[in-house]
């Protein structure tokens, strides 16, 4: 019995999902599959994360490389519409790269979430209590890793630092007065924590070593990412 086209489209998402190389692999293997490859779900679909955060990185031979990374950004896939909104809106100083962060959020991108909700609570015309119910539900229905997110913005952030690119200069964009950061009524596990101890042990930014409800976890979790970018730009000129 032939398989169903779709039935075959289904398994090629699963590879774009997995790996450029196999995607292409496969496409060689037969019309069918190249074929497949002109549907705008496959670009959307497709994983780039090896590939440099930015085109301009590539030199002029690895043509095909960045001819395959401007095909994703034209057809919207998530993570480029991701990159573009971080060198916007940290390295540009540009607020438009803020569109683009919820316009990924919206097509699933976890640390888009993560960040619009974060700048949702420094943000008073978006509304700091429902930003707040927004993460909160991301953590409860997406199983949001808060502290992986913030690793991997700190990285994304460091590698632009090693291009030889400015470190983000907006650092006030994820800075809270003292008062956001004050002890929760309702939480015994948050007496403290404003006060962290030592910020050189080893747990102080361990999301799984907080002992508090789930509103002063992310409290202090846009506290870390605040000391993370600050750390970051400490030294720029």
């Amino acid at each position: 019995m032939d398989i169903p086209h779709l039935a075959w489209f289904k398994v090629l998402l699963v590879v774009a999902k997995q790996s450029s190389e196999d995607l292409y692999n496969m496409a060689a293997t037969c019309k069918l599959f190249k074929e497949m490859l002109n549907d705008p779900e496959v670009w959307i679909t497709v994983l780039v994360d090896k590939y440099q955060l930015h085109q301009d990185w590539y030199p002029s031979e690895e043509g095909k490389i960045v001819e395959f990374l401007q095909k994703c950004k034209e057809h919207n896939n998530p993570e480029m519409i991701y990159r573009e909104a971080i060198h916007d809106f940290f390295l540009l100083k540009d607020d438009e790269g803020m569109k683009n962060l919820r316009v990924a959020a919206m097509a699933g991108h976890e640390e888009a979430f993560y960040l619009v909700g974060l700048l949702g609570l420094l943000n008073p015309s978006e509304g700091k209590e429902n930003a707040m119910e927004f993460l909160c539900h991301l953590s409860k229905t997406k199983k949001l890793n808060m502290q992986v997110c913030r690793d991997s913005i700190s990285l994304r952030l460091g590698r632009y630092t090693m291009s030889g690119t400015k470190t983000p200069p907006l650092v006030e964009k994820f800075t809270a007065d003292q008062d956001f950061f004050q002890d929760c009524i309702d939480c015994e596990g948050n007496r403290e924590w404003y006060q962290f101890g030592d910020r050189r042990a080893d747990d102080w930014g361990n999301v799984h070593a907080w002992n508090c409800c789930e509103p002063c976890k992310w409290k202090r979790e846009l506290y870390c990412i605040q000391h993370e970018l600050y750390l970051m730009t400490a030294f720029d000129i």
